[in-house]
């Protein structure tokens, strides 16, 4: 293999995290044009539970077993979402972290598009609920606001992940 300098590595990182990210949102829209929302919906649901427990079982096999907010915490830092809209901590304690997505490029090219939001809301809990519960079985996961909610411009998903009891 070549040698690449930890630039090379970053932009790597953040292309391969781009590849996940434009593939996602392509099948999503795909199955949207020629099936409808509703089956859209309906088959990201069936899938985001295994996709967030398999990137928290890959994750810790690379950065370790560690439990907790901090564990939790520890590997969203690579998932491929936050490569992509680099979520940003609003508070992060031993009970419970607060992040959110002011920028979401999924959201924007949809209203580029002219389509609504896509209402990610149900999904996201699916997904972070199998990657807390991967991570640590106490942890549980609410979305403080994403679509379909109201949210504010500013601001397009916020999750907060807690500690149970």
């Amino acid at each position: 293999m070549v040698e690449r300098t930890v630039d090379e590595l970053e932009a790597l990182m953040n292309t391969f995290a781009w590849f996940w990210g434009n593939s996602h949102q392509r099948w999503r829209a795909a199955i949207e044009e020629i099936y409808g929302l509703d089956a859209a919906l309906a088959i990201e649901l069936k899938i985001m539970g295994a996709v967030g427990r398999s990137h928290a079982k890959q994750l810790k096999k690379i950065l370790g077993d560690e439990k907790g907010i901090s564990g939790f915490m520890k590997l969203f830092e690579f998932v491929p979402e936050n490569f992509l809209e680099h979520f940003e901590i609003v508070k992060l304690d031993e009970s419970e972290a607060i992040f959110r997505n002011r920028s979401c490029s999924a959201q924007r090219a949809r209203l580029n598009k002219g389509l609504p939001e896509y209402p990610c809301k149900e999904a996201g809990i699916v997904y972070f609920e199998a990657f807390a519960d991967e991570v640590d079985p106490v942890l549980k996961v609410s979305a403080i606001t994403a679509p379909p909610d109201p949210h504010p411009d500013d601001c397009w998903c916020e999750w907060r992940v807690y500690r149970q009891g």
